[in-house]
């Protein structure tokens, strides 16, 4: 029986990390239509909120914008991309692990408190993609953890490519709260993916760092986002900021 020779498998394998890096491009990009498509709108409805939220608010949507401009053009330029190992993966791992609870905060960090049972029977029926939103929360949080799993047992390509499909699917509309942020979406399509755009932007940060895609200024930009996201959520929780 023929084996592959070598070249085959090292175009075989060129191919898989252009796809991946395709994938997870078309993402960055996605991403980065919800974000203008949302600075554009909080210009109309700034006032709604207190007036030294605006600027703060503009200038974190104008950084995850730049963000995934400055990524895509990273994922186009690298020639040769090496997966992280050691303290960097796991930092990495542990930055995308906390990015979950992070944006729960968002939720008041439902589903993660004792009082969700309760919280459950009471969600009115015109919210129940909320039970979505919840289930989502709790299953994108297994399912980090299970390919850091992955990852160190050396099923690397597995778990990158887990962590593009889950900065996929967790951009789907989930969230039909009626705040001011969500209702031009609510309006448009009937729930808003704006809860968990910024966990995915994380996620393709967290990615492309495990590439080997500037892993150490990319743990910056994951810690800076789950900061901004885990103070947005404490304003929501304390009613300072909505």
């Amino acid at each position: 029986m023929l084996k592959p020779d070598k070249d085959t498998n090292k175009n075989n394998s060129s191919s898989r990390h252009f796809s991946l890096r395709l994938f997870i491009s078309t993402l960055f990009v996605i991403n980065g239509i919800i974000c203008t498509i949302t600075e554009v709108d909080f210009l109309r409805i700034r006032t709604h909120f207190p007036s030294w939220f605006s600027p703060l608010f503009l200038l974190a949507i104008g950084g995850l914008l730049f963000l995934t401009v400055f990524y895509l053009v990273a994922l186009r330029s690298q020639k040769s991309i090496k997966g992280k190992n050691g303290r960097y993966a796991l930092l990495i791992w542990g930055l995308l692990i906390i990015s979950v609870v992070c944006t729960s905060a968002l939720h008041k960090f439902f589903p993660f408190r004792l009082e969700i049972f309760d919280y459950w029977q009471k969600i009115p029926p015109r919210h129940n993609i909320l039970r979505y939103n919840f289930i989502l929360t709790v299953a994108s949080l297994l399912i980090v953890i299970l390919l850091a799993v992955l990852y160190w047992i050396k099923q690397k390509r597995l778990a990158l490519t887990g962590l593009a499909i889950l900065a996929a699917v967790i951009i789907i509309p989930t969230c039909n709260c009626g705040n001011d942020f969500n209702k031009i979406w609510i309006g448009w399509i009937g729930a808003s993916p704006l809860m968990f755009m910024p966990n995915s932007i994380v996620i393709l940060v967290g990615s492309c760092a495990l590439l080997g895609i500037w892993p150490r200024l990319s743990m910056v930009n994951m810690t800076i986002i789950n900061s901004c996201v885990l103070a947005l959520g404490i304003g929501h929780l304390t009613g300072t900021i909505w």
